[in-house]
């Protein structure tokens, strides 16, 4: 065996031993342990949440189209061993006697739902059942339907040529509608008494839905097989395709755990950087004096490669454990309130965590190890300090490209990393500018104050280019920390102002005009919080600028067809008002001047985008056997979820005015209220109740687990951030204890250093802090608008919160840090650095 291969292995040993090597263990173990556990953490929750939320689609996916699809579509899902169910939807009267009622009916097969459960009441033990499709022959119907039919469970019920038995009532339909205009309460049938009740006829209206879950991989497959397949009838879709709450919350908080996952990386990142650094200053004398000894750089090289080989294994494998057992215990604390999650080990956070951790350790280390074996043997004579700054450009481009190339790993995408990695040069670069000019500026105050301020400001003077790295490792590390809070209380907050407390949970639509008085009277009344009446007019957009629409427009076609210029494809619920709705911005153009008896039209923002029209345009309408033509005046943006009645289309007032309309309102309704509604919307048998209770309970359910999962990243990122802060204090140990010794043989006070220390430390925290919170609302202002787009909002008070925590963490760490060498006697510390 070599020499260099035993006096390595016997340096390893020696150094792991005394704990020499303690901080570039913590820092591979932490750049290992939090890449693993964050992406771990973070695809479980991912795949807990969408599984949990799929109930909300009773599947993992749907196909929908107003045709039955083709047999091989069904074929083609068996073959990949995915479990389907089938839906048909569609409106009709149902009769009970000499009352009726128009229902929205929806039609089951046996497998239904796939996803989630379908819970009906069952009239014989008053307990809640799970079911699927009812028995043939008879219905399970909405509670109030049974009321406005005057009719019980067990007796009769009409739905076209056949006669059916209620059986139940709904309590809770897993894929129940966000949009509040349905056509009458829900009423389930089996899908094979269909073709009893005669309804279906050429030219009836009726949605079809064919409903797939399985494995992951399969769904993919499937995804992928069949997405070139689907015609402009047709519509393909997962639980975040739809323009919910739920999909924007589920959305949201995916970029979230990825955001905190990137940001742990970096930050494992900078605590690797740091380390290597002090190893490779540490062991210089070592080096020297094994030059000065005869060895030449060869064997010096080859020694050092396997020792910071043996480390870097060593601290890898420790870190796996470690990552492991923080995503099993995140997992555990889940589990409860988030059912899904799995202990196994995935194989891609694996793998990202180990490359991760050959990638930190050896590029970091490349140009700190260039440096240790080029220290010359006089090194010992003249000292070291000329050695550590030394350091060139192609130095730093190591690093750099290790960084990027663990976002590229992460993130799977060039530009948001190539993204990152600019904006974080610039921030740097701004930071020591500006982090030079406060300690430049405090010293000048510090020549004027106490002597131990007087001593802290020259100290952080003296180590200027030591204090810039440290100022700028505290101030990512501060930083990336206020950024999740901040963006986790910004998305918490929204969450609770879309379902808050009085949220609306009941709509009444199909209010006739003669009705409103009523109504409006009888809320106010028993001072139910609602909406405003919105009038309903449904109508079709056929022509802009006189240009035919005769396709669908969609996302994916933006192209116009050279039969013309691409359309809706179906019927718009229409208002007019007179004053612009809550939850909607005017963003383009003027809302509707007061007392105007022009003839206009404010347009959805998104649907103007998408079918390219513009203030000015003429847009033509088909409202009955009426024709309108007028103008775009506005251009607005909807909050599609609030739970509020929203519209693509509102008209200025005089133009459907004489056009025949039902009104619509949103209301929250208290359970101790419930009774009085129902009583007095019997004596309106027309007026439909579509009561979202339980949707919105399940919404809470989510987005209250959602919010758990953040609450645990910004733990586990918090942790990271913190060690990386020890780490860069922990840097400056050596010199430190230099100058203690050389203060202390001057006749320095322990309380004179000790506050000196303290106050160096405080000061270069709250710098950081402070510039911390400059970047904090940068980094805050970008991802609100372009990742999660949320109005930018100011944090001022966060502002406190990072200049008081940085000068409060890092003085107490300084001082920790420092209190065994500030109680060490003036003898003690000279012999430690002879």
């Amino acid at each position: 065996m070599p020499i260099w291969v035993k006096q390595s292995l016997r340096l390893f040993r020696h150094e792991l031993k005394r704990g020499e090597l303690t901080i570039i263990c913590l820092a591979i173990i932490l750049a290992v342990a939090t890449v693993f556990s964050l992406s771990g953490f973070s695809e479980q929750i991912q795949s807990a949440l969408i599984n949990k939320s799929n109930s909300f689609i009773a599947s993992d996916r749907v196909l929908q189209s107003s045709r039955p699809a083709a047999n091989e579509i069904l074929i083609k899902s068996k073959e990949l061993q995915l479990n389907n169910a089938e839906v048909m939807l569609f409106s009709s009267m149902v009769f009970a006697g000499d009352e009726m009622q128009l229902a929205s009916v929806k039609a089951v097969s046996s497998s239904y739902p796939l996803r989630g459960e379908l819970l009906i009441n069952d009239p014989q033990s008053s307990n809640v059942l799970s079911k699927s499709a009812p028995v043939r022959g008879t219905v399970w119907v909405q509670a109030d339907l049974l009321e406005k039919l005057d009719v019980n469970i067990g007796e009769k019920l009409e739905l076209g040529a056949a006669e059916f038995t209620i059986a139940g009532t709904i309590n809770k339909e897993p894929d129940a509608s966000f949009s509040v205009f349905t056509q009458g309460p829900r009423v389930f049938i089996n899908l094979a008494d269909v073709e009893l009740t005669q309804v279906v006829q050429p030219g009836s209206r009726l949605t079809y839905r064919y409903l797939f879950s399985g494995s992951a991989d399969a769904i993919s497959q499937y995804e992928q097989w069949i997405k070139p397949k689907i015609s402009d009838i047709q519509r393909w879709y997962d639980v975040k395709s739809q323009q919910t709450p739920l999909a924007n919350a589920l959305t949201r908080a995916e970029k979230y755990l990825s955001l905190a996952s990137m940001l742990g990386i970096i930050l494992a990142a900078v605590a690797v950087s740091v380390a290597s650094r002090r190893y490779g200053q540490r062991h210089q004398p070592m080096v020297a004096v094994f030059k000065a000894m005869g060895a030449n750089r060869v064997h010096i090289r080859n020694l050092y490669l396997l020792h910071w080989t043996s480390l870097s294994i060593f601290s890898i494998s420790i870190g796996l454990v470690i990552g492991f057992a923080l995503q099993t215990f995140g997992l555990s604390l889940m589990s409860s309130y988030l059912p899904g999650t799995s202990n196994s080990i995935s194989f891609y956070p694996l793998l990202v965590a180990m490359v991760t951790g050959v990638i930190s350790a050896f590029a970091f280390a490349i140009t700190p190890m260039k440096m240790l074996i080029s220290t010359p043997v006089l090194a010992v004579i003249h000292g070291f300090a000329d050695i550590n700054t030394k350091k060139t450009v192609l130095g730093n481009l190591p690093p750099v490209i290790a960084i990027f190339v663990l976002l590229m790993l992460f993130s799977r995408d060039w530009s948001l990393s190539l993204a990152l990695m600019a904006s974080g040069g610039v921030i740097i670069g701004i930071l020591l500018l500006f982090g030079r000019l406060l300690i430049n500026t405090g010293r000048a105050v510090g020549s004027q104050a106490g002597q131990a301020f007087h001593l802290a400001m020259a100290n952080l003077k003296r180590r200027g280019k030591q204090n810039n790295v440290q100022l700028v490792s505290f101030t990512i590390a501060i930083n990336l920390l206020l950024l999740m809070l901040v963006v986790r209380n910004d998305l918490i907050n929204e969450w609770q102002a879309q379902l808050p407390v009085n949220a609306p949970n009941q709509f009444l639509v199909n209010v006739t005009k003669e009705q409103v008085p009523q109504v409006e009277s009888f809320l106010t009344k028993h001072d139910m919080n609602s909406s405003e009446l919105y009038p309903i007019v449904r109508g079709r957009l056929t022509a802009i600028n006189e240009e035919k629409l005769l396709k669908k427009a969609s996302k994916e076609e933006t192209n116009k067809s050279d039969q013309g210029r691409q359309g809706i494809g179906r019927e718009l619920n229409m208002t007019w008002h007179s004053t612009l709705p809550k939850e909607n911005e005017v963003v383009q153009g003027q809302w509707f001047a007061p007392n105007s008896t022009s003839a206009e039209v404010s347009i959805e923002s998104k649907l103007a985008e998408r079918l390219e029209i513009k203030l000015g345009d003429q847009l033509s309408f088909q409202i009955g056997s009426e024709q309108i033509k007028l103008p775009v005046t506005s251009i607005r943006e909807v909050n599609w979820q609030s739970m509020q009645p929203n519209f693509y289309m509102i008209f200025s007032d005089n133009v459907l005015a004489d056009f025949p309309a039902t009104f619509i309102s949103a209301m929250h309704v208290p359970t101790n209220k419930q009774k009085l509604m129902q009583t007095f919307l019997s004596q309106y048998p027309t007026i439909s109740v579509i009561d979202v209770q339980a949707m919105i309970s399940q919404l809470r359910s989510v987005i209250e687990q959602v919010s758990l999962a953040i609450e645990f990243i910004l733990a586990l990122v918090v942790i990271a951030g913190s060690l990386v802060l020890v780490a860069q204090v922990q840097a400056s140990m050596e010199e430190r204890e230099r100058e203690l010794a050389i203060l202390r043989t001057l006749g320095a006070k322990g309380s004179l250093l000790k506050g000196a220390t303290v106050l160096e430390f405080v000061i270069l925290g709250g710098i950081a802090g402070f510039m911390a919170s400059i970047a904090m609302e940068i980094g805050v202002y970008v991802i609100q608008t372009r990742v999660f787009e949320m109005q930018p909002s100011m944090h001022l008070l966060y502002w406190f919160v990072g200049i008081g925590l940085g000068a409060l963490f890092v003085g107490l760490v300084g001082l920790f840090s420092c209190w065994r060498l500030l109680n060490l006697s003036s003898l003690t510390l000279i012999r430690r650095t002879l």
